[in-house]
């Protein structure tokens, strides 16, 4: 018996010893994990933090009021001349020039209008709360990354990607049936991709937005002056920005109107 109860002691021993070993790995994992999680959730902030970094600093961005763009934009094989003026916070009017027809488009931060002769709408009609929704984004500086918070859109480190080879930091954002990706360049903190996906109509469209070319105005802004659109529904849309200028005076009167 005495043998019996040795070996039992012993087997007790090393069981309770391989317990409190496994409840020590589970209690180290269970701490990974939740260090895991909270890294994701800071990680997103401090990638937000490195983007604004690198356009100059959060205090520079909330000093842009507006900004007036000119360019080339390449379509289907057509060139077609293009102006754009954003009050930030305010409106944003789009005007873009097809052998001779004005394709023009308005947003303010509640309605929207557009102008498209080529679909034979020579009056304007309103935009969908979808469409208003997407552009409102271009009414913050530093776009939806940069306000994703005030947007209500929620927000996870997707870890990193290669974007034309180069390594890139992905975050996702995502409100109500759209999720967002932005590809955030490791070594420049500039946004080099942005893919967009979204319910149009009952079916997913998903639009890819790549960007290139970022310089810095002489007001000390920077910019990307090229960026490449791809749409399934219109193809590759290219646009080179040839002149750019900031917080001159806009009316605001003269972007609503209609013509």
């Amino acid at each position: 018996m005495e043998g019996g109860d040795s070996r039992n002691t012993l087997f007790l021993t090393i069981t309770k010893n391989n317990m409190m070993r496994t409840l020590k790995t589970l209690v180290l994992i269970a701490s990974s994990v939740f260090a895991f999680i909270n890294s994701h959730a800071q990680t997103v902030e401090e990638l937000q933090q490195k983007y604004f970094d690198a356009l100059g600093g959060k205090t520079k961005l909330a000093s842009l009021k507006n900004i007036y763009q000119e360019a080339n934009m390449a379509i289907m094989g057509m060139d077609m001349p293009s102006k754009m003026w954003i009050v930030f916070g305010t409106a944003m009017r789009q005007e873009i020039d097809v052998q001779g027809q004005k394709i023009i488009t308005f947003i303010s931060n509640d309605s929207g209008w557009s102008v498209n002769p080529l679909m034979g709408a020579t009056m304007p009609q309103p935009l969908p709360k979808e469409a208003i929704k997407d552009y409102t984004s271009v009414l913050v500086p530093g776009g939806e990354l940069a306000s994703y918070k005030e947007k209500g859109y929620s927000a996870s480190y997707d870890g990193k990607e290669n974007v034309d080879g180069k390594p890139a930091y992905k975050v996702k954002l995502e409100k109500d049936s759209t999720e967002s990706f932005f590809y955030i360049d490791e070594a420049t903190n500039f946004i080099t991709r942005n893919i967009i996906k979204t319910n149009v109509m009952g079916q997913e469209v998903e639009v890819t937005t790549t960007f290139s070319d970022y310089k810095k105005t002489p007001e000390g802004y920077i910019f990307p002056f090229t960026s490449v659109v791809n749409n399934p529904m219109i193809g590759e849309i290219k646009a080179t920005v040839t002149k750019l200028e900031i917080n001159r005076s806009v009316d605001i009167k003269e972007l609503q109107k209609q013509n």
